[in-house]
């Protein structure tokens, strides 16, 4: 792809300014050959964020952390797998300090396997005994060959041990919420679970004009209702539940196009991805419709590091 790289990117100082990366080919200016929408962009970010701040890879130099997210991307912590190919040469020396680390479980040879308490972090998934027929069928979902969320109490339990402080309070939020009383599996898949695609059909936005006709205090009336689920649960609501408490009977294609649409026209907002933060927005704001204190600020810095 032509990447230029620095020599800064694998021994400056962890904490040190970030060095810039060029990639020629994926310049504005260019076709990019590696289209991804948004949604795809942000999940892979995600993903990047979390790997390195894993506890193991903390205070590690550069190149042992990029070794981190090629190990990563393509290993597992239920078998041993080769070491990438194209894994850059600079790396292959951080090795052993990942084992030593403990984000790698097995280091042998070429091949290598990672820790269980980074096995969330996995790119390469482990199939159950009985995914191969489950893969030939339409899931509960309704996708040939999608496969559900596989909920496991350990890799839940090192997930919320990596996240930081903030994040993990509004983990624990969520889990404690008497109002809400969801199961463990619900929050695991929410959190860390892959990032459900946001498909949006040529019709949505045509229905989406019509319902707003009928709803003219949408904007509103969400963020008064964000505040009062706030002051009842300890979090903000998902997008069902804001969806179910303003008596929205649609499609939940359609529920989550309002909810983008009430977040880009400022009425509400969120933390990134980070489930159950809908708060009121700036135009919300504006119009005393507010949480009480000043929470917005500690919400802004939910992130796994």
């Amino acid at each position: 792809m032509g990447w230029q790289l620095a020599d800064t990117v694998f021994d400056s100082d962890p904490a040190a300014p970030p060095t810039p990366v060029t990639v020629p080919e994926l310049a504005p200016e260019n076709d990019h050959p590696l289209p991804r929408a948004k949604a795809t962009r942000s999940r892979v970010s995600g993903w990047t964020a979390r790997t390195l701040s894993a506890k193991p890879l903390r205070k590690l130099p550069p190149v042992a952390r990029l070794a981190s997210l090629y190990l990563a991307a393509h290993g597992t912590s239920g078998l041993l797998t080769p070491v990438p190919a194209d894994l850059p040469a600079a790396c292959r020396p951080a090795l052993p300090s990942l084992l030593e680390k403990g984000f790698l479980a097995e280091l042998s040879g070429d091949r290598y396997r990672l820790d269980p308490r980074v096995g969330h972090l996995a790119g390469v998934r482990v199939p159950a005994p009985d995914d191969g027929a489950a893969a030939r069928k339409p899931s509960a979902t309704g996708a040939a060959g999608t496969r559900k969320f596989q909920f496991d109490a350990d890799a839940w339990a090192a997930w919320k041990d990596s996240a930081g402080p903030a994040l993990r309070q509004h983990v624990e939020s969520v889990e404690n919420c008497a109002v809400c009383r969801l199961r463990p599996f619900a929050i695991a898949e929410a959190f860390s679970g892959p990032s459900r695609p946001q498909n949006v059909s040529e019709s949505t936005p045509v229905l989406y004009e019509e319902w707003k006709e009928t709803h003219p205090d949408r904007g509103p009336r969400a963020a008064a209702f964000t505040v009062d689920f706030r002051a009842r649960h300890g979090h903000g609501p998902s997008y069902k539940q804001l969806g179910k408490g303003m008596g929205w009977n649609v499609s939940r294609e359609l529920r989550g196009f309002i909810v983008r649409r009430l977040v880009q026209d400022a009425w509400l907002m969120g933390t990134g991805t980070v489930p159950w933060t809908l708060r009121p927005g700036p135009a919300a704001q504006e119009q005393g419709i507010t949480l009480p204190g000043a929470r917005g600020a500690q919400s802004a810095s939910l992130s796994p590091s």
